[in-house]
């Protein structure tokens, strides 16, 4: 009943960080209501398993290596996207990381900005990529994902 509602037929979406966790459990949603997909993660290996996993799903998904925090990489994605003739009409911001086991007390700037590269800095870099392209075509969907842990303490992991 609810995926007759949520029908993406005909309708590309990229998921970063999409070869595990819950990246990937987005990958197998759209792709169940009918969205083809491009699975993006920042490893080689990783967007390698993370497609062999859907391998029965044929042309519904495909992997790409994309680093959010390389902007020439981001945009370089988007426009191939659109310069193919079949631009994004959804994106999923999911690529993050976490310092787990390192209190912040302890943490030096290199983590910190790191951290902020990848899960802000990278976000802005892909819905400035993407979204541009959405906006030339007049329409689109971008949904950002954030961890609980912006909201909970996750005792007794520090982070």
């Amino acid at each position: 009943m609810y995926l007759k509602k949520y029908d993406l037929k005909g309708r590309l979406a990229v998921v970063t960080g999409g070869s595990q966790g819950i990246g990937f459990a987005c990958v197998e949603a759209l792709i169940e209501a009918g969205a083809k997909v491009v699975l993006t993660d920042v490893n080689d290996e990783a967007v390698a398993r993370g497609c062999e996993k859907l391998a029965d799903k044929g042309e519904a998904v495909s992997g790409h290596t994309m680093d959010v925090t390389d902007t020439s990489a981001v945009h370089g994605l988007a426009e191939k996207l659109r310069s193919d003739g079949n631009p994004a009409d959804i994106l999923i911001c999911n690529a993050g990381i976490a310092q787990a086991g390192l209190p912040v007390e302890e943490m030096d700037d290199a983590a910190w900005h790191r951290m902020i590269d990848i899960n802000l800095t990278g976000v802005f870099r892909c819905c400035r990529a993407f979204g541009k392209v959405m906006l030339e075509k007049g329409n689109g969907t971008i949904v950002n994902i954030g961890s609980m842990s912006g909201d909970i303490v996750n005792l007794p992991q520090e982070q």
